[in-house]
């Protein structure tokens, strides 16, 4: 819900999606018809984590890899995607 006096920037609009800036310093990424406000930094992390999904697709990884990846300690997956415990960030 916009507050009032606010107003939206557009950021980045695609065939599928739309990121704006609100004039009160949310950022909300628009997917078809679900909208998810956002922090700066958390879509920094969401961004870096859909670019390494795009990557993976593109190599071709193989479902086994994926399991041997996800047996990380959490702990690094976190600090690279900027999620301080690898929990979300509300």
């Amino acid at each position: 819900m916009r507050g009032q006096g606010c107003c939206r920037a557009v950021l980045a609009q695609g065939p599928c999606a739309e990121v704006t800036r609100c004039s009160c310093g949310h950022i909300h990424l628009a997917v078809g018809p679900v909208t998810l406000r956002l922090e700066e930094d958390v879509l920094r992390a969401l961004g870096h984590t859909v670019l390494e999904a795009i990557q993976r697709l593109e190599e071709g990884a193989h479902p086994a890899h994926r399991e041997a990846e996800a047996s990380e300690p959490p702990a690094a997956t976190a600090t690279a995607h900027g999620a301080p415990n690898g929990g979300w960030k509300q």
